[in-house]
């Protein structure tokens, strides 16, 4: 491939990933924050847990909208709250949109950043964040927090 149409495609690959990234903290903005740390969901039209409704108990991913919503406002201790996980996720959302529009003005490649922190040892410490992060929900969930 001609060096300059690899420039070319990877700026628009950017552009794209920017796109999505920045299309996702919009409708984070959009979206109004429920109180509660749970439903913020719901404005989109989607249902409830199916795990609440069966178990009482959040799924992994209970809070993340509404950890979305805090985040972009600022309100990063109710995010926190509402799902840690999910505050993270929506600052490396931000992260990764500002890092694309840097790679899609200036054609600068983040690639040997990323590829950094796409390690086992990052995996697995992910998953362990992510455990940690809905036992926290479930303990908030069921008051004991």
């Amino acid at each position: 491939m001609n060096p300059s149409v690899e420039v070319i495609s990877n700026r628009r690959n950017a552009l794209f990933v920017a796109m999505i990234a920045f299309g996702l903290l919009s409708i984070a903005f959009w979206l109004t924050p429920s109180s509660s740390g749970l439903g913020t969901h719901h404005d989109l039209g989607l249902p409830q847990c199916g795990w609440i409704l069966a178990a009482n108990v959040p799924c992994p991913t209970c809070g993340m909208t509404t950890a979305y919503a805090y985040t972009v406002r600022g309100k990063f201790i109710s995010a926190f709250l509402a799902q840690p996980l999910g505050l993270a996720l929506a600052l490396a959302t931000v992260i990764i949109g500002v890092f694309s529009i840097i790679t899609a003005c200036t054609g600068r490649s983040f690639a040997l950043f990323y590829y950094r922190f796409l390690t086992l040892k990052y995996f697995i410490l992910t998953c362990v964040l992510a455990l940690l992060s809905w036992g926290f929900k479930i303990l908030i969930h069921q008051g004991i927090l």
